[in-house]
């Protein structure tokens, strides 16, 4: 009779375990830690409206930078700027939009994806030319996507604007960690010797 229930309790810790296991969310993941960046994303503005503000020719660039300090805690750098037909920033066209984002739970995505849950804690537009502008944006939305079977230094990040209007798809690279610095070397001590001696 012992042996019977001792044989029970362990089905039902088991079975516990188990359930416990199949529902338990995936970690986030640390391997995004780092900073990650994309390519300039370049677009030409030919629009008669663009051309009466930025002159003829004038390409806009959008570059994003992804800081991800720890296992929860990131902050998105999206940065636009004009530049003219030859290639020299437009004064007064740099417009900066920061995120602070919470990351939560990664969980499988559709084929090799895993999506990380992401809050904007915080987002606002900033103009480096008008140090007294910040515009709070509410209702970003931003997503992160790593891969399992492709290249782990690169990410995508999904940039949902309240208004749709800037919203984006990007593939951001992880930066090259910094190279060790070399010990200083020790000078050789100097002989007190006089040369030719």
């Amino acid at each position: 009779m012992r042996i019977q229930l001792m044989m029970a309790a362990a089905v039902v810790l088991l079975s516990a375990a188990g359930a416990t296991a199949q529902t338990r969310p995936a970690a986030s993941n640390p391997a995004l830690l780092g900073t990650w960046k994309s390519a300039p994303d370049e677009v030409r503005l030919t629009s008669d409206f663009d051309k009466s503000v930025w002159g003829p020719n004038a390409t806009s660039i959008r570059t994003v930078e992804l800081v991800v300090r720890s296992d929860t805690d990131a902050t998105l750098r999206v940065v636009k700027r004009v530049v003219d037909a030859r290639g020299r920033l437009v004064a007064a066209s740099t417009w900066i939009e920061e995120a602070q984002l919470r990351i939560g739970e990664a969980t499988p995505g559709v084929a090799d994806r895993v999506e990380h849950q992401v809050t904007v804690t915080s987002a606002v537009r900033l103009f480096p030319d008008d140090k007294d502008y910040r515009w709070t944006i509410d209702g970003l939305k931003v997503k992160l996507v790593t891969f399992t079977d492709r290249d782990a230094t690169t990410l995508e990040v999904r940039y949902d604007t309240p208004d749709g209007r800037g919203s984006f798809w990007e593939t951001l690279t992880r930066g090259r960690p910094a190279a060790p610095r070399a010990a200083p070397s020790t000078p050789k001590p100097q002989s007190s010797t006089p040369k030719g001696y």
